[in-house]
């Protein structure tokens, strides 16, 4: 009886085990297959999935660590030669502590990887990825390798002053020199800069403008003003209208001046010295001429105060003003003395109507405004024995022009009077009031070789008759040449 009720107990067992057997078996796959997944995702965060190419290198099953280590000591001897702005400096890795972040370096490379999709990742045979490449390095260690060149920069302004300020040939312009510069580096941009060089492992960097800080200050103001003198360039200097010099840029340099305390000035002195040398040909007052008289006689002299004067002094301050106005100006030059018309190449600087004295011939002519002869004489000049020659140059009929003249010799025998007296009822002075054409009734003959053993004491002797004709056609201002 008990034998028959325990059999269906045990029957009812073995049905209840085989039904949990299908449940059990996909928990343990997806287990297992969990396993393998996360174990892959924690591998492949520490192991380049294999057909890894990074950065153009094959990292394939390398570990990230190794690839850290690697990356890091990738700036190993690696030097740039820094110049520019009075900078000349050659820049080591070691120097600087320059490193790259290998850690950082490989994470993000490992991240470029998807290791949390590595299963699909790894069905593809390979893959390139890329990795920014950070880097580190001491900042303060950088800058202070500049600090010697700020100095040096700093002692050489103080030491030049107004000197600093340079003009530049090839740049056509004033600038700061370039011993100064290296005070105006700005560190921010210094960092940025080598920053940039270290990454890309750049071996020359040149600095620039860019790295400048600071350039507004009084050295760089006066330079600034030095250029605006420049803008002058290109003004002339006219007379009658006329072109006779131009002032250049480099013209203009000679003349600016920068002081010590950094004050912009034009050399007036210098700018008048060579507003007299280049007009030398306008000085024409006591300056050899020479021209051909109407007749064909080629004719040199000098001496004499008729002609034109250059005013220095007011050519320089018209120069000035046209540089202090930054714009190219017409001058007209300006004269203490004014001849009648503009110098030719040879220096004539008178018109058709004057008076020739010349000495070789003894013989006076006086020619009118269309350059004929209107009146003419023979003459009786200063005497050439006693040592009373007439002084040859270019002079004019002056104001001491008169009737009935008194002559007073000078007293050369020192006997306390006048070595002669002479009444004279024609006088026209062309040397102050000393040498002059007058009538000489004392003289029955003129020209031939009187003159050279008994000639006056310097002036022109001339006929009653002629020497009253003369004094009724010369007016004061007219041109009288005396030479041989």
């Amino acid at each position: 009886m008990a034998s028959h009720m325990s059999a269906p107990a045990d029957g009812g067992t073995e049905p209840s085990k085989r039904s949990k057997l299908p449940l059990i078996i996909p928990i343990v796959i997806l287990a297992v297959s969990a396993l393998v997944y996360f174990g892959g995702v924690v591998a492949f965060h520490i192991v380049f999935m294999p057909g890894t190419i990074l950065d153009g290198s094959d990292v394939s099953l390398r570990l990230a660590s190794e690839v850290a280590e690697e990356k890091a000591a990738a700036f190993t001897g690696y030097q740039t030669h820094v110049t520019g702005d009075g900078v000349d400096l050659t820049v080591t890795a070691e120097q600087v502590g320059l490193a790259y972040d290998g850690e950082t370096y490989a994470q993000k490379a490992i991240e470029a990887t998807e290791p949390w999709a590595w299963p699909l990742t790894l069905m593809s045979q390979s893959r390139d990825v890329t990795a920014e490449s950070a880097i580190v390095f001491d900042q303060e260690a950088l800058l202070a390798l500049f600090e010697p060149f700020k100095t040096a920069a700093r002692d050489s302004a103080a030491s030049l002053g107004g000197g600093a300020v340079v003009f530049d040939a090839e740049a056509g312009s004033y600038v700061v020199d370039s011993s100064v510069t290296a005070q105006y580096l700005d560190d921010e941009a210094l960092v940025t800069t080598l920053t940039q060089a270290f990454l890309s492992q750049t071996p020359e960097v040149t600095l620039g403008q860019e790295q400048l800080s600071g350039l507004d200050d009084s050295l760089h103001a006066a330079a600034d003003t030095a250029n605006s003198y420049l803008a002058a360039a290109g003004s002339t200097l006219t007379l009658n209208g006329e072109t006779v010099a131009e002032v250049t840029r480099d013209l203009i340099v000679g003349w600016v001046t920068v002081s010590n305390d950094l004050t912009v000035s034009l050399d007036t002195n210098a700018a008048a010295a060579w507003a007299s040398e280049s007009m030398g040909r306008l000085n024409t007052v006591g300056a050899e001429r020479t021209y051909t008289r109407p007749d064909g006689k080629q004719v040199t002299v000098s001496g004499g105060n008729y002609g034109w004067k250059v005013s220095e002094s007011g050519v320089a301050e018209a120069l000035a003003a046209a540089v202090e106005s930054k714009a190219p100006q017409a001058i007209e030059v300006p004269f203490d003395q004014s001849g009648q018309v503009v110098p030719d190449d040879g220096g004539r600087d008178w018109g058709q109507r004057y008076i020739d004295i010349d000495l070789s011939e003894q013989y006076v002519r006086m020619y009118g405004d269309d350059g004929s002869v209107i009146w003419e004489s023979a003459c009786v000049t200063g005497d050439v024995a006693q040592g009373y020659q007439t002084p040859t140059g270019v002079n004019q009929v002056n104001g001491n022009k008169g009737r009935d003249q008194t002559l007073y010799g000078l007293d050369y025998d020192e006997d306390g009077e006048p070595d002669y007296e002479s009444h004279v009822a024609y006088w026209i002075p062309f040397v102050g009031n000393l040498i002059a054409l007058h009538d000489a009734d004392w003289r029955s003959n003129f020209g031939g070789t009187i003159n050279q053993y008994n000639g006056s004491h310097g002036c022109v002797n001339l006929p009653v008759d002629k020497a009253a004709q003369l004094y009724d056609l010369a007016q004061i201002g007219d041109v009288v040449v005396v030479h041989y």
